[in-house]
Parts: C-alpha cells; structure tokens; sequence
C-alpha cells in the first residue's frame, strides 16, 4: 500500500495529473490531495453527528501538523465502526491508511509541509462552515447559500485555496503574487464547475451552493429543486456560473507562460484539468435541449485520453495552448450567448 495507490482509487483524474510530475512534486501534491479527502470524506459521511465530523475535521490539520498518526487512526477507526456501511469501499480504504498519509507528510520537506497544511487547513474551514450551515443529510431539509459572495468565498476555498497551493509548489520561493492570484482564479473556476456538476446529487444532501438570492428571481426555493421539471428555470442562474468560470479559467492562459516550455509535464498537469472544465462547461449549456430530464455531466473517457494522448503536441507551445483555451472557450461562450436571448 502507498499513497499513489490510495490517490489512484480516490481520485482518478487527479492521479493522472499527478503520476505525470517529477517525483518529490508528485509525492507533495499526492499527500496534499489525500489529507483533504480525507477530512472531506469524514465530512460527507452522514452517519456520523455532525458535531463530530466537525470536532475531527477541526482537529486534524493539528494531528497532521504533529504528526499524531495514531490518535487520527483511532479517530477514523471509531468512524468506520460507526458507518462503514454509508462510505464508499476506497473511501473507506483512505480511512484506514491515515496513519500512512500522516506518516508520508512528515517526509516532505518543510516548505512543502507548510503548503500543504495551508490548503488543509483552507479546505477544512470550508468543510466546518458546510457542516454548520447545511441541514443534516437525512433531515428532508434543504439550503442554498445566501448570496453570490458566500458561492465565490466557498469556490476560493474549496478551489481557489488548491489552485493557490499548485502555484506555490510549482514556483517554490520564486512564486511572485501574480502568479498566485492566477492560480486562485483557476482553482476557483475548477470548483464553480464542480458545483454546476453535481448540483442535482447535492440538493439530495439538502445542500445548494448557488445563491438564494438567484433562486427567489427566478421564483424558485430550494425544495423546487427535487423536481427535475425545475431546473429549466434554474438553467439562467447556472449561465451566469458558467461565465464566471469561464472569465475565470482564461487566467491559465497566462499562468502557463510562466511555467517553462521544457516542464512538459507541469504545463500538461495544469492545462488538463483547464480544457476538462471548459468542455463540462459546455455539456452542461448543452442541457436545456433535453427538456428538464436528467443529462451527462461527465467528459467522456475518449475526451480525457486524446487530451492526454495528444499533450507532447501542444504543450511545449504557448500559441497552440492559448488557441485549445480560445477555442473551448469561445465556443461555450457563444452556447452561453445563445441560450441568453
């Protein structure tokens, strides 16, 4: 067992971006991704009180930190005796190997150690305030954020606080805040995806990211949408979402000329998930046509391996990167203009 293996089960597309680093960033962002998904793991597992997943997920970027593996272990252990049942098998499997991710980030070098709990600890404060905001899964409640200032503060750290992370690990004491801001507007983009993915699983849970205020203009309150009929009146506010991660995912274009032209593969790690986003972007502009049913939100796996298939071509190039991004977004941009009128 190690920790690529568990990225691997956990993550597969994040495995992919990984796999292709140099080692010693390979193992950072590994260690990095999976002492996240594990606080939010315990986050989402709804047979554990709430007040609990928050007491844990409070403490265990402080467990990381000292490295106390054994006390988070037993943590973990007392979780899945709890609520096996309700974890997947290979989150269930991360539970038990916490002791290895802990283990494995008191190798990392100190400046990567200090990273990497700045995104836990990011991450986490974002995962407390889900848990103590949010309705309890199994109540029949639902809420959606207040306004589009907690979506965009949501976004910046469960996305942006990542994106924020790549940039230091990839510049190291060079990182300029340009840089940084570009990464945070990456990241932020990636996760604003994310939601307008997984809206529909989300409001099972009786959570809604997007804002309320955008809900009541379009005459629609967050029970509304168990229906599926509803979401074509949704379909406005996710436009407007949509465009603000498209503006946002443009920054890559200029991030990645930072990146030198012979780091192929830190260049690929960044542009892949940017041309992913987009192309989910589009499918779901794509959804109106299908009359409120339910619509694939997933790229599909064809669209993955030619993009990391064809990376040698276009990587080494700023002009041929700048012109996939262009294109992808153009193309969204013009779906998104239609769909206005």
């Amino acid at each position: 067992m190690d920790i690529m293996y568990l990225l691997k089960n956990n993550a597969r597309t994040i495995y992919l971006s990984a796999k292709i680093l140099p080692s010693e960033k390979r193992k950072t962002f590994a260690v990095a991704y999976l002492v996240c998904r594990i606080a939010d793991t315990v986050a989402d597992t709804s047979l554990i009180d709430p007040s609990k997943r928050i007491s844990f997920i409070k403490q265990f970027p402080i467990l990381v930190e000292k490295g106390e593996a054994q006390t988070a272990q037993k943590m973990a252990f007392s979780f899945l005796s709890d609520a096996e049942q309700n974890i997947y098998k290979n989150e269930a499997e991360l539970l038990r190997n916490i002791y290895l991710c802990i283990k494995e980030f008191q190798t990392l070098k100190k400046a990567d150690q200090k990273i990497t709990l700045e995104v836990l600890r990011a991450v986490c404060k974002a995962m407390i305030e889900d848990l103590s905001f949010f309705p309890q899964e199994d109540s029949g409640l639902i809420k959606a954020l207040p306004t589009p200032k907690e979506t965009l503060e949501y976004c910046n750290y469960m996305g942006g606080q990542p994106g924020v992370f790549w940039a230091k690990l990839e510049f190291g004491k060079k990182v300029k805040k340009r840089y940084l801001e570009l990464a945070l507007k990456i990241g932020r983009a990636l996760q604003i995806t994310n939601i307008l993915r997984d809206i529909e699983a989300d409001v099972q849970i009786g959570r809604i990211y997007l804002p309320m205020t955008q809900l009541a203009k379009q005459d629609l309150m967050p029970q509304d949408l168990l229906e599926i009929e509803n979401y074509l009146k949704l379909y406005p506010i996710m436009l407007y979402w949509m465009k603000e991660a498209k503006e946002n995912l443009l920054a890559a274009k200029e991030f990645l000329k930072q990146i030198p032209r012979r780091k192929l593969f830190s260049r690929a790690a960044v542009a892949w998930p940017v041309f992913w986003s987009l192309d989910t972007l589009y499918l779901l502009g794509l959804a109106p046509h299908k009359q409120g049913k339910k619509t694939n939100r997933k790229i599909s796996k064809l669209n993955i391996y030619l993009t990391m298939l064809l990376s040698p071509l276009y990587c080494f190039s700023n002009t041929l990167i700048d012109k996939i991004i262009d294109y992808k977004a153009l193309r969204l941009e013009s779906l998104l203009g239609n769909r206005m009128r």
